[in-house]
């Protein structure tokens, strides 16, 4: 019979105590100029081409990455706060405008109370309503690198591969095969990871979460 390795026994007995390593931006170029033949860079800020062509495609899709889906690691529920009149540049609700939360992506769900609201406008960082208060707004913004889910992780790092094929080895077919497995990955990693949570339960809880804090 076949011997399991000493890992993967201690994940299955203990699996609260095996804890993966956070997402790290110095890894992920590395694993992807290795995964295109080239060099890998030993810091941050590297003054190689390699790291200058690496880095930029991680900081263009990274931001990327993290607005295209409403992914569960990235989402956060706050209660919004009143902006002064003059702020709010809504002709349909002129009366109630409220401030987004600092660096949101996107808005996907917007609350009054616990209950779904649906009439409502975003221009620029304020969103307009009926209501005067107790408005909640489920964004996405930009999770800490500890946050990041594996599967999404693997596809940034194919993303920056396409970057690095491009910049570095001028194999721009390679590359877009690259993002195209990128993509499939992406389609499967969607709802892999969305289905750790009951539709919409979980931005109802926090929301709750947030009204019950305010009021001790």
């Amino acid at each position: 019979m076949a011997t399991l390795p000493v890992f993967l026994c201690a994940l299955l007995a203990y699996p609260d105590f095996v804890t993966l390593p956070a997402m790290d931006k110095l890894t992920i170029i590395n694993h992807a100029l290795i995964a295109t033949g080239n060099d890998p860079v030993n810091v941050l800020n590297d003054p190689s081409d390699e790291y200058r062509v690496a880095n930029d495609a991680f900081d263009r899709w990274i931001r990327f990455l993290a607005a295209r889906h409403s992914w569960p690691f990235a989402m956060t529920t706050e209660l919004l706060v009143r902006v002064p009149d003059a702020d709010n540049k809504s002709r349909r609700y002129s009366k109630n405008g409220f401030r987004l939360p600092q660096n949101t992506l996107h808005v996907k769900e917007v609350f009054k109370d616990t209950r779904n609201l649906t009439d409502y406008e975003i221009i620029g960082t304020v969103l307009s309503c009926n209501y005067d208060s107790e408005i909640y707004a489920a964004v996405v913004k930009m999770p800490p690198d500890q946050d990041w889910h594996p599967m999404a992780e693997e596809v940034l790092t194919r993303y920056v591969e396409a970057g690095c094929l491009r910049g570095l080895n001028e194999e721009f077919s390679e590359a877009t095969r690259r993002e195209q497995s990128a993509e499939l990955l992406l389609e499967e990693a969607r709802p892999h990871i969305d289905q750790q949570n009951p539709a919409r339960n979980i931005y109802k809880s926090k929301i709750a979460a947030a009204r019950r804090t305010r009021r001790i």
